[in-house]
This record gives structure tokens, C-alpha cells and sequence, in this order.
């Protein structure tokens, strides 16, 4: 006798500016279709529901949980499941969020329908997932310039585009952020100097498409670390574009290096700690690899 499955599909209604409820029609159809199939669709209605939801789903059984909309979808899914279980979770995410970065990492289709036809085939990938503190991430974990970019993203985007207002809040952040000086311990090697930018990649993009870590997999068991150091604003405005096309690297003033385990605290201890879009708090922070962690859709 075939198992049922049991999955539940949660939908962010202020996701891609509120686009993602139209979809429920054309997920209900495909699942009602599905045998051996228990589903439930729930409707997120505050920030930190979506965690809430997932939460009490998986303590009912349920083991595949789909998210439709963005990246803060997806990274509230992951903060409410567990990971000590040999039975891997399997989680998906049908990308209508502003940035869509983590599917980025992919090279499968995006659209609704390849992605509801491999949920049913269950074709999923086995990945990584990233712990900061008592935080989940799937995506990037960032230190420095980017607290206060997320900030002024968040007040932006209720105005303009998600990804436009990243880059002008990214600008803006170049021009006026001041770096501290950052002990990194990284697999037990020690770095100590002012960086402007720490970043620690499973995945590769943030900020709708900026390319920080282009070397980054979430299926590799290491993480990418992206540090950047303390830049004039003219070099800062003249670089930027880098980020975009994966080519960071050849500027001078950034380097990469591979790790597991990393321990993060700066000299003033004020580093918001930005974990795939949520600040999550402050400096010291301490980074660990969770390996082959889930099934992803």
C-alpha cells in the first residue's frame, strides 16, 4: 500500500505585491488531481506566521512543506521544522517574492507548473541549510554594510520595486557606511581587519540578483565566505556593478575563502547579523553547516 503524503502549501499574501493568492485556484486544481495526497492550503497573516504554521503542521505529520512567494517565505519555513530527524523534510517554494534569489542557485524551471509537476514526481534536491546563532538560513548569512541596506530596503520597497530598491539602498549604505574592524575565525583560521562586508554563501544571490558568492552550492557541504574590505566611495560606486555579474573577485579589496564553522564578532559589537533578509540581530555570531539537510523542490 502506497504511503500518503501528507503537504501543506502556505501562501504569503504580501508577497510580489499580493500576486500570489491569484495562484491558489491553479494549485488546488493540480493537487486535487494528485493521489495518495492529504493536503491543506493556509494563508500567512503576519510576519512570523508562516513559522507558526509550518510548526504546527510538522508536530500533525506533515512532511513536505511548499511555500508561494518569496525568499522571507522560504527562510520562514526552514526556522520552523527540525533537523535531527533521519527522515528528511521535503520543502519547495513556488518563487512570487520580489527577489527570488535562492531558486537562482537552480538551473530547473521556475514557472508554477514544472514546479507543481515535480512535487507531484516528488523530484526533489537534497541541500544544505545554514545555522547563525539559533537562526536558520538556506540562502546568505551577512555581517557589515548590509544591516543598514535591509533597513532602508524594507521602508523602499513599499514605494518601488524590491531589486531597485535594493541597489539604491546598497548605494547609499557605500557612500556613507563606516567599517569596523572584524575578527573572523574560519575553520580555525583567524582573520582580523576592518571589512565592510561579510558574507557567508550556501547560496549565491542576494538583493534580487546580486551575484556575491557565484562559486556557492547549497548541495557542496562548505560555505562560500565573501569579506570586503573597507573601500573608498569612489571605488565603491565605480565596483558596484561586479556584484551583478558574478565578478567581484577581481577587484582587489574582495577575497573568498571556503569553510564549515565560522565565528564572527566586531570590534564595536553592533554587526546586524542578516540572515536571507531578516535582521536577526547583533554581532557575535556564531556560523555552522547543516549537511544535506533537506529536500528541496
Amino acid at each position: 500500500m502506497v504511503k500518503e503524503r501528507k503537504i501543506v502549501f502556505i501562501i504569503n499574501p504580501v508577497a510580489g505585491r499580493g500576486n500570489t493568492i491569484k495562484l491558489l485556484p491553479t494549485i488546488k486544481a493540480k493537487l486535487d488531481k494528485m493521489i495518495n495526497i492529504k493536503y491543506s492550503i493556509q494563508v500567512s497573516r503576519y510576519k512570523g506566521n508562516i513559522t507558526e504554521i509550518v510548526k504546527s503542521y510538522y508536530a500533525d505529520g506533515y512532511e513536505e512543506f511548499i511555500g508561494v512567494g518569496g525568499d522571507g517565505t522560504l527562510s520562514e519555513i526552514i526556522n520552523g521544522l527540525e533537523y535531527e530527524s533521519e527522515n528528511k523534510i521535503k520543502v519547495g517554494i513556488i518563487p512570487c517574492g520580489t527577489g527570488n534569489d535562492f531558486v537562482r542557485c537552480f538551473d530547473r524551471p521556475a514557472d508554477i507548473d514544472s514546479i507543481l509537476s515535480r512535487i507531484e514526481n516528488e523530484e526533489s534536491l537534497l541541500i544544505d541549510v545554514g545555522k547563525v546563532n539559533q537562526f536558520y538560513f538556506i540562502n546568505v548569512c551577512s555581517f557589515g554594510i548590509d544591516g543598514p541596506i535591509i533597513k532602508d530596503t524594507d521602508k523602499l520597497k513599499k514605494i518601488i520595486p524590491g531589486s531597485t530598491a535594493y541597489f539604491l539602498s546598497t548605494l547609499k549604505s557605500g557612500l556613507f557606511f563606516k567599517a569596523n574592524r572584524v575578527l573572523l575565525n574560519i575553520d580555525q583560521q583567524k582573520i582580523d581587519k576592518p571589512l565592510i562586508l561579510i558574507a557567508v554563501g550556501n547560496g549565491k544571490y542576494i538583493g534580487g540578483g546580486m551575484n556575491v558568492c557565484p562559486d556557492a552550492s547549497p548541495q557542496d557541504g562548505v560555505f562560500d565566505i565573501c569579506m570586503v574590505n573597507a573601500v573608498s566611495k569612489i571605488l565603491f560606486a565605480k565596483e558596484l556593478s561586479k556584484i551583478y555579474s558574478g565578478k567581484l573577485d577581481q577587484v582587489n579589496e574582495v577575497s573568498y575563502l571556503k569553510g564549515k564553522d565560522i565565528e564572527i564578532h566586531d570590534d564595536k559589537g553592533q554587526y546586524y547579523i542578516n540572515a536571507d533578509g531578516n535582521l536577526v540581530g547583533k554581532t557575535p555570531a556564531k556560523i555552522s553547516m547543516l549537511e544535506n539537510a533537506l529536500k528541496f523542490y
